[in-house]
């Protein structure tokens, strides 16, 4: 029954991603959306937030979509989320090409994960896929 902690989890993560979004937006305002690379930063969180949200439980959409597979796309969102905010702020000298190259890095890593969940059903992350015999409850996530 690990695939419900790790539902739940998915759960968890988007509600703190939700919350984020909506706090970064409530605190400064919606002049966050005057930079266009914020923008983009803060729609990405808040789409992953909303995904991962949507994947925690059973509804109408997870009823036709897997929820590992709402997960994923999530993972993906919040890999291109990553470097998209770093490129608003620049890159001046060695340490500003750096942080690019190192988010880069991180985010298609993450944005890897999720094009594995989403399409493989994580069949080259986990043992097995998880819609393998089982509708996506495997016991290895």
């Amino acid at each position: 029954m690990d695939w419900i902690t790790n539902r739940r989890l998915c759960g968890a993560l988007g509600a703190g991603l939700a919350v984020f979004v909506v706090g970064i937006v409530a605190v400064i305002g919606m002049v966050v959306f005057n930079t266009p690379t914020v923008a983009a930063q803060l729609v990405l969180i808040g789409v992953a937030g909303v995904l991962d949200l949507v994947a925690a439980f059973e509804n109408p959409v997870t009823a036709r979509i897997d929820w590992f597979r709402l997960g994923g796309a999530a993972n993906v969102a919040l890999g291109l989320a990553l470097p998209v905010g770093v490129l608003g702020w620049g890159s001046s000298g060695a340490g500003g090409e750096l942080l690019v190259a190192v988010t880069a890095v991180g985010g298609i890593t993450l944005a890897a994960i999720g094009l594995d969940l989403a399409v493989y059903a994580g069949a080259h992350i986990y043992e097995r896929p998880l819609d393998a015999d089982d509708g996506g409850r495997s016991t290895t996530d």
